[in-house]
């Protein structure tokens, strides 16, 4: 069968989703292509779809993405009758309510690789397919069906690698940067009210192990292939939490990367991770920088708001052993946070990243996600209407939230802007007040 996923663009990072499934589906012998939309003509994108007469046309999109997409999949079944538009990733799985948008006849709430292949293979024989797990679907008559959620994929290691042709033939932007992202690990254990994985866990519990690793041997085999067949300086491993490894995983990861692969690594920590062994081991591992999440530099809301109970001390303790090591550090912030005085715990985590000296102070704006704790506390107090549809995707210029007057919102979303620079040039931070006060959101959008 023919599949063909349609997106906007790829925001310059591998969707390993994506890449994924179809992976998972050219091995079973149906043909999949990827069409970035985003400067192509209306007309252009129906003949690019028409040209490829696909069975199904697929989407996998985070929440900001989603209207987009919803309105694109209108477009097209416009003008092109296709089985099913399936609909996969973050936005459906929190918010399947979406199967209600017209022409959207499934979609996949989490992990879609092995039952997304079940739906298109009983397509193929003509045989029922709305009992599929992880799915939801539209039937002709508008009647929904709700599946259960199906078990975890157990073995990571037995799927294909990721399909970059796919995806580097799409974006010839993305094929030429030399840092490559990959994933080792799927799964999050921490609880933080702002972000997906403490609804997924509660989504899938008792679905399967929580997190799972990939195997030494297979990561380094899929990097080594990746950098055989395309330009790569760095490897960006994208876990959520690079050093939660089973047992000898990182040892031996230590032990094989430099000889097999020796480029410069990249990934994500948390503080409570790292202490000298794991900062040991990311150097030998030539690991040459790290995101660490800090979120807020106020402990009282970092733990009981965002729930990330992490002392301050200990953040300043894993900052220290990085330096050490000679590993730099980028500090991942969030600012615009729904409490009494906003700004003043934004300048408080701007301070503290003054305090512990990133190469880097990252800083995104505060946004309620669907079927996060967070969303719903927002929502519930006021600081939010709920309304998703104004949730943007990537750098995001301003926040959605009501956080006050609108001199007190200025001057948060100009702090976003400005955070990593006043870091990086400290002598900034007397002035910031009168800088985040002016009418320059423009500007400081330019130089973020």
């Amino acid at each position: 069968m023919n599949i063909q996923f349609l997106l906007k663009n790829t925001g310059m990072f591998e969707r390993l989703g994506i890449m994924t499934l179809s992976s998972v589906l050219k091995a079973k012998g149906h043909k999949v292509k990827l069409t970035l939309t985003e400067e192509m003509e209306e007309e252009e994108i129906i003949k690019n779809v028409k040209h490829f007469k696909p069975n199904i046309l697929a989407y996998s999109v985070m929440t900001g993405e989603h209207v987009y997409h919803i309105e694109l999949n209108e477009l097209v079944r416009n003008n092109y009758d296709c089985t099913l538009s399936v609909f996969g990733g973050p936005h459906p799985t929190y918010s399947p309510e979406m199967i209600e948008k017209n022409y959207v006849d499934a979609i996949c709430r989490g992990e879609g690789e092995v039952y997304f292949l079940e739906i298109i293979e009983k397509l193929e024989k003509g045989e029922d397919f709305y009992g599929t797990k992880n799915f939801w679907f539209k039937k002709k008559d508008g009647a929904i069906v709700k599946n259960a959620m199906g078990t975890l994929v157990e073995n990571l290691d037995t799927a294909p690698p990721p399909d970059r042709a796919l995806m580097y033939e799409a974006d010839k932007a993305l094929r030429a940067r030399g840092t490559k992202l990959f994933m080792a690990t799927r799964g999050c254990p921490y609880q933080c009210t702002y972000c997906f994985n403490h609804a997924y866990n509660a989504l899938t519990k008792g679905k399967g192990e929580m997190i799972r690793s990939r195997s030494v041997d297979s990561m380094i085999q899929e990097i080594k292939e990746v950098k055989e067949n395309y330009f790569m300086d760095m490897v960006n491993i994208d876990d959520d939490i690079f050093l939660l490894k089973p047992k000898g995983w990182l040892e031996e990861f230590a032990k094989k990367y430099p000889k097999e692969i020796g480029l410069p690594l990249y990934c994500n920590v948390r503080p409570e991770t790292v202490n000298e062994t794991t900062g040991y081991l990311l150097r030998k591992m030539n690991c040459t920088h790290v995101a660490m999440g800090i979120e807020c530099g106020n402990n009282e809301v970092a733990t009981k708001l965002l729930k990330r109970a992490t002392k301050n001390e200990k953040i300043i303790e894993a900052a220290e052993i990085f330096h050490k090591y000679k590993i730099k550090v980028i500090t991942l912030n969030l600012v615009g946070m729904p409490v009494e005085d906003p700004l003043k715990i934004d300048l408080e985590t701007l301070d503290f990243n003054l305090k512990i000296k990133p190469d880097f102070a990252w800083s995104s704006i505060l946004y309620p996600y669907p079927g996060t704790e967070l969303g719903e506390m927002a929502s519930r107090h006021g600081f939010f209407d709920a309304d998703f549809n104004k949730v943007q995707i990537s750098n995001k210029s301003e926040s959605n939230m009501n956080l006050g007057d609108k001199k007190t919102n200025l001057q948060i979303n100009n702090l976003h802007k400005l955070m990593g620079v006043i870091v990086q040039f400290p002598f900034l931070r007397p002035f910031t007040k009168f800088l985040i006060s002016l009418p320059l959101t423009g500007f400081y959008h330019y130089i973020y």
